[in-house]
This record gives structure tokens, C-alpha cells and sequence, in this order.
């Protein structure tokens, strides 16, 4: 064999042998990837998902309570779902969570609280602009932010507005019986009478409402599923109210289209921050100061010509307070 047929076997030898090597590192990477599962990125391992579900984003209470929550958690990997006009909830999110985990769910809206409860997830749930809040207040890693402002801060704000007013009127189920109770007392310091009436049935008589109204100077609205069972009902209360002339003092701006006179309301953007302050603290300690927190901030409506048809005397120096003023 001569030198040039040398050198051909050769190359043909070596060629093999760098083709081994690289079947061989081809082999060990393939092998390699089927016995590891892929790492997080380092950003998800820090900063683990929380989920937002959203009853309706198009509410505008429900998406300033989001934008709130999210800018407050900007540094937070967020997962944002709108329930808006989803007939299948829970299977939606059944879905979401079968393929995700997250550190944290926030809901806005009994629509998304009662979907994710239903569906009983093993994380923490923090939740917010929910009227039924009482019936979750009990159970485990749930955390919420009331729909309204404190019942002491209402009713002083009430008398602060109108110190000549003695009486009033409220009509609640046993749901809000442990609030009714402390709101007493409160009412009591500030030389109001509290006249409560328990409603027993579904929804509150003509005859009862009718009865209470004959007795107080005013009547406060809470948010009690029962006595607001629903919209026609809430109405109706509304239209009693005017015809005795009796003032309705109210814990959302909402009830000033229906005539409320005064409203002691829960700052939504607050509301927002709140919740996410409470995700933080769980995330971080595994738990939160307080399972239920009324909000941080408020605002205030008034009906001025509401006061007048009712013959309330106004504190004028209370109208520094006001944010949001009605003349009609």
C-alpha cells in the first residue's frame, strides 16, 4: 500500500471516530433530557405565580380593585382570568389549575370566589368585593377585605353628619347577628339608638319595613344577602323609605341612584392595595394579622336635596368631607 492509500485510511479512521464521539455526546444529551425535568427560570422560582380571577372586569368596582391589586404587586408574576360571561366557570379554572401552580389566588366578586371555592384549591384565597364575606370569614387560608367600611366608622360618620339624629333603623338576618351586636354598642357611645330588626323570612315584609321605618329618624342599609335578597326587593325598600320621608344611609355609592341620602363608602383602589398586602404577608409568613379586614379608605356621598325632603339637620361643617356632593 503505498502513502497516499496510508493517509486515506487514515482520515477514513478518524472521521469514525469523531463520528462515534458525537453520537455518543447525542446519546448522553438525549438521555440527559428524559431523566431531568426542566428547571424555572430563576425569575418564577423568586417570584412564584399568584392568580387573579375576575368576576367582570368590565365592572368598573371589580377592574379598579385589579388595577390596584397589580400595580401594588408589580414585581409579582401575575395570571389574570375574567370570568365575564363564562357560563362554565369552574371548569375554566378547574383547567388553569391543573396545569399551573400558584402561590396565592385573589378573587374579585362572589362570582369568582364561589367558583374557586367550589373547587377547593390547596393555596391560600384572598378575596374582596364580596356582599356574602360572613360565610367564608371561618375557613382556612382564606382572607378577606370587606365590602364595606367598619359599621363604627359608619356610624360615626352618620352622626357626624347629622348629630340631632337619635334613631335608627336597621334590618339584618341572622348572618349579620354578631355585627348588630357590636354595632350597638358603638351606636350607644354615640348616643344613637340602634331599633334592629331580625328578618326571619326570605326577604323583609312591607308590614316590618313599614313598622320599623315609624320609629326611626333613619334607616341604615347593610350588606345582608336577606334584606337585599334582590334587586326588586332592594327597590321596593327604597320606595317605602321615601314615601315614610326617611333618610337611607348606605355603604356603597351604588344606593344614591336608588336615593340614598348619605353613603360611608369603601375606597376601591384601597380596597385593591389591601388584598395585595395580604398575599405579601402570606406568601411571606404563611399568614395573615387578620383573616377579615375592613377597608383602609373611604369616600363619602351626599344627597343634598335628599337631606332637605327628609328634614335632617346637616352638619355644615361635615360637607369638608364629602367626595362626592348630589343635588337632585
Amino acid at each position: 500500500m503505498d502513502s497516499t492509500d496510508n493517509h486515506a485510511a487514515e482520515r477514513g479512521a478518524t472521521m469514525i471516530s469523531v463520528v462515534r464521539i458525537l453520537l455518543t455526546l447525542t446519546v448522553l444529551q438525549l438521555l440527559q433530557g428524559c431523566n431531568t425535568a426542566p428547571q424555572p427560570r430563576q425569575d418564577q422560582a423568586l417570584h412564584p405565580l399568584i392568580l387573579v380571577v375576575n368576576s367582570n372586569r368590565s365592572v368598573p368596582r371589580y377592574h379598579i380593585a385589579e388595577t390596584a391589586f397589580s400595580e401594588e404587586l408589580a414585581s409579582e408574576q401575575i395570571m389574570s382570568v375574567n370570568l365575564e360571561g363564562d357560563e362554565q366557570p369552574t371548569e375554566t379554572l378547574q383547567d388553569i389549575l391543573n396545569h399551573q401552580k400558584f402561590a396565592a389566588i385573589y378573587c374579585i366578586g362572589a362570582k369568582a370566589l364561589g367558583s374557586i371555592d367550589y373547587l377547593a384549591p390547596a393555596v391560600p384565597v384572598i378575596y374582596s368585593s364580596v356582599l356574602s364575606w360572613r360565610q367564608f370569614q371561618h375557613k382556612p387560608d382564606y382572607y378577606g377585605v370587606t365590602s364595606e367600611v367598619a359599621p363604627s366608622a359608619q356610624l360615626a360618620w352618620f352622626k357626624h353628619f347629622f348629630p340631632e339624629t337619635k334613631n335608627i333603623g336597621v334590618l339584618y338576618s341572622t348572618d349579620n347577628s354578631a355585627l348588630i351586636e357590636e354595632a350597638s354598642q358603638h351606636a350607644n357611645a354615640l348616643s344613637i339608638t340602634l331599633v334592629a330588626e331580625k328578618v326571619l323570612h326570605q326577604t323583609p315584609s312591607k308590614d316590618q319595613i313599614t313598622n320599623l321605618l315609624n320609629r326611626v329618624d333613619a334607616l341604615w342599609i347593610l350588606p345582608d344577602p336577606v334584606v337585599l335578597n334582590t334587586e326588586r326587593d332592594t327597590v321596593h325598600l327604597f320606595e317605602i323609605a321615601h314615601q315614610q320621608r326617611k333618610a337611607v344611609f348606605s355603604y356603597n355609592s351604588f344606593f344614591m341612584t336608588l336615593g340614598a341620602t348619605l353613603s360611608i363608602n369603601a375606597d376601591l383602589a384601597t380596597t385593591g392595595r389591601q388584598a395585595a398586602l395580604i398575599v405579601q404577608s402570606v406568601k411571606e409568613r404563611g399568614t395573615a394579622r387578620k383573616a377579615i379586614q375592613f377597608p383602609a379608605g373611604s369616600s363619602i356621598s351626599l344627597n343634598l336635596k335628599k337631606v332637605s325632603d327628609n328634614g335632617l339637620s346637616l352638619n355644615a361643617e361635615a360637607l369638608n368631607s364629602v367626595s362626592e356632593l348630589l343635588e337632585q
